[in-house]
């Protein structure tokens, strides 16, 4: 049930990692293409005559660039919420997965569940089959403390 909704969820980070992935290359075009255009706004106002001229000859172009520039602001701002929303969906697929992988191997059906199981119903009065037991309890802790914490409380009642 639990790697169900890890999965499903999983599904829908991809998908709108995806997504994002789109907007991000889509914001990098319109970043390119505004920023070529304002080099060449800049470029045109460079007039060699600009000096020996009363009056500003590129007005409209200057008010152009000034509005490209402010764009270019906006845009790029908007870059960087894009590329913390890509950081945010990249550091959650790589925590599913880790979860995915811990759950599969928590779900799989192991040996040594059942040798717990079996040391702690037959074998009380044996100290190196309690000591064994305890070794596969330990084990538990890691892969998953919760069923560690039931062999435990299993084991301390038949005591």
């Amino acid at each position: 049930m639990i790697n169900d909704f890890l999965k499903k969820y999983q599904e829908e980070l991809n998908s709108d990692r995806i997504q994002l992935k789109e907007d991000i290359d889509l914001l990098e075009t319109k970043i390119k293409e505004e920023s070529k255009f304002l080099s060449l706004l800049e470029e045109s106002n460079e007039s060699y005559f600009k000096e020996f001229t009363p009056r500003d000859i590129n007005a409209k172009n200057n008010e152009k660039a000034a509005e490209i520039r402010l764009s270019l602001e906006n845009l790029n701002s908007e870059m960087n919420d894009k590329l913390q929303q890509m950081r945010f969906f990249d550091a959650r697929i790589v925590e599913i997965n880790a979860l995915l992988s811990n759950t599969a191997v928590i779900n799989r059906p192991s040996k040594k569940q059942n040798l717990v199981n079996d040391d702690v119903n037959n074998d009380l009065d044996s100290t190196k089959s309690l000591k064994d037991t305890l070794l596969l309890i330990k084990d538990f802790v890691v892969l998953d403390p919760y069923r560690a914490k039931l062999e435990l409380e299993k084991l301390i009642s038949l005591l």
